[in-house]
């Protein structure tokens, strides 16, 4: 039976088509999207890693730090109108004192729509990244 169902005669190229294709997409774009989704992990640390040391010295996420957070963003192909800092005022943090900086960015689900394709659960549309850290200030008052 397996042998005339190899054999692709009589239509059957079509049914092997039907059950084959959507596997292989699968096993080609599943990868690929979450590849994408740990580059943005890895910017988003990147990014929160430079904002932590800038923070340091100037004793919080002033102005000057939001910025640079969103600019290194925008640079790297985020939206800055779909970014969002906390937190969201400046609070002078004098030397020893722990200063804490989470940023969230849109995980874009539709990247892993192919996810539900192969039993998994599709991630939500407001699905986001966060990167969260914590530092030291290093600010003297």
């Amino acid at each position: 039976m397996l042998k005339n169902f190899c054999s692709c005669q009589k239509g059957h190229i079509l049914l092997q088509a039907m059950i084959i294709m959507p596997i292989l997409i699968v096993m080609l774009f599943l990868p690929l999207s979450f590849s994408v989704v740990q580059h943005k992990r890895s910017v988003l640390n990147d990014v929160l890693d430079k904002a932590l040391q800038r923070a340091a010295v100037e004793g919080g996420v002033t102005a000057g730090v939001r910025l640079g957070i969103l600019d290194d963003l925008q640079n790297r192909g985020f939206d800055p109108d779909q970014v969002e800092i906390e937190p969201a005022f400046y609070t002078e943090k004098l030397r020893g004192e722990i200063i804490d900086i989470t940023i969230y960015a849109p995980g874009n689900a539709g990247a892993l729509k192919g996810v539900g394709a192969i039993g998994g659960a599709t991630p939500p549309d407001d699905w986001k990244l966060r990167a969260a850290g914590s530092i030291m200030s290093e600010k003297l008052p």
